[in-house]
């Protein structure tokens, strides 16, 4: 079964069923009562142009980037840099630090002038422990006499006391809307400002995601998303591993992302509280992974769903003068996309003739701006859908709140015993 819209396309070795009339008007109630607020920012650019402003206020002021932040305040931005920056040596550099690790701290501030470096803060409560104890670290390591014009953050725009000492310090601050999640934030302020500072063309990005809502706008069920949910939707409870192969090295920090916003939207108490559902999604990148997991994937239990991400894109011919070395001397001519396109379809296949549910999401060319806009809300739009077939909140994520409960009290945070 194949599907394809404007550059992208939807193949799958398997027939399914489409997302249900009572999924699609729950979402339709959802959104008009404001649960969908990730759907209107491809549409309210005046967030882009805050972001546009506050990043070049900081044009020749600035090297590097630290940027703090933790789950969807970070894999978001992480993804699009990955894709879409210049790479690690452009300027600014963007150091996304998203772990209290104090080895990865000191690596950052041995390679940064501080005098010479802007700290981003991104947390939607304000008050996340790992972000603020990075705050605190990279706070005092700035300049005392430039302390203050050297870090902005983006919080919640009424609520929490990033907002707070924002308000009081004077630091330049960005919203991140209430009707957006942090795990679909990625086009709000959380990943617009990393992405102006990095040089990305925000408004293709944009437009791409608007071109994803557009599509689903005009046929919910035949739309890339809503045959992208549907497909997912089919092996979700017979398949508990969701596989999500990229064969891009750029979209592998998207594949991280997509295990963030799969696993907290959709594992989940049933609805008739009898237990867990949910699909464990596992980020691979190949070919690499191929030679590291495939044996297990091919021989181990038939309980994985696999969904290949790849993307077009020309390459030069590989050079020869090997002669006499059969294993070297027959790729001459060939390309490394060839090769690439080669094992991820040979890879495909062969889990299919195991047996095993295989989809294709392609790329026909290598991704912009516009096609990560839409790649990510295709998926975000795809991922509410699928949680709402279940008769689940993809919204909501009770069961990280115990082990933020848990952490305050082993850390003896006052009135949390």
């Amino acid at each position: 079964m194949r599907s394809d819209r404007g550059g992208f396309s939807l193949e799958a070795g398997f027939d399914f069923p489409g997302i249900s009339r009572q999924a699609l008007e729950a979402f339709g109630e959802w959104r008009r009562a404001g649960r969908l607020g990730f759907m209107q920012l491809p549409f309210e650019r005046e967030y882009e142009a805050m972001c546009l402003e506050t990043a070049k206020s900081f044009d020749g002021l600035v090297d590097d980037v630290v940027l703090d932040g933790i789950g969807g305040s970070a894999l978001g931005a992480r993804c699009l840099l990955s894709a879409l920056a210049a790479g690690p040596d452009a300027r600014p550099g963007i150091h996304v630090i998203d772990s209290p690790d104090p080895f990865t701290v000191s690596r950052i501030k041995e390679s940064c002038d501080p005098a010479r470096t802007l700290l981003l803060v991104i947390t939607k409560s304000g008050s996340t422990a790992e972000t603020m104890s990075l705050f605190l670290s990279f706070h005092d390591w700035l300049p005392e006499d430039l302390r203050d014009s050297r870090i902005v953050t983006v919080t919640d725009p009424a609520r929490g006391d990033l907002r707070r000492l924002s308000t009081d310090r004077g630091w330049p601050s960005l919203p991140v809307p209430p009707s957006v999640g942090g795990r679909y934030s990625v086009l709000s302020p959380v990943g617009l400002l990393p992405a102006a500072l990095a040089g990305i063309d925000t408004s293709a990005l944009l437009d791409g995601a608007a071109s994803s809502v557009e599509d689903f706008d005009s046929d919910a069920p035949g739309s890339l998303a809503g045959r992208l949910a549907a497909c997912w939707l089919s092996h979700f409870v017979t398949h508990p591993v969701h596989v999500f192969f990229v064969y891009c090295d750029r979209l592998y920090d998207t594949a991280l992302w997509f295990s963030q916003l799969w696993a907290e939207s959709l594992g989940k108490t049933s609805p008739d509280g009898s237990g867990g559902i949910g699909q464990t999604p596992l980020a691979c990148r190949g070919p690499a992974d191929q030679h590291s997991l495939v044996q297990l994937f091919m021989e181990g239990p038939s309980d994985k769903f696999f969904t290949f991400l790849e993307v077009g894109g020309p390459s030069e011919p590989l050079p020869g003068g090997f002669q006499g070395y059969p294993s070297i001397e027959w790729l001459e001519g060939r390309t490394l996309s060839e090769l690439r396109s080669a094992e991820a379809f040979a890879t495909a296949s062969a889990l299919e003739e195991k047996g095993l549910p295989v989809c294709r999401l392609s790329i026909d060319r290598s991704p912009d701006a516009f096609d990560m806009g839409r790649l990510l809300c295709t998926i975000e739009i795809a991922t509410v859908l699928t949680g709402l077939s279940l008769g689940i909140d993809p919204l909501d994520q009770p069961g990280v709140e115990r082990g933020k409960y848990l952490t305050f009290k082993q850390m003896g945070r006052p009135g949390w015993n």
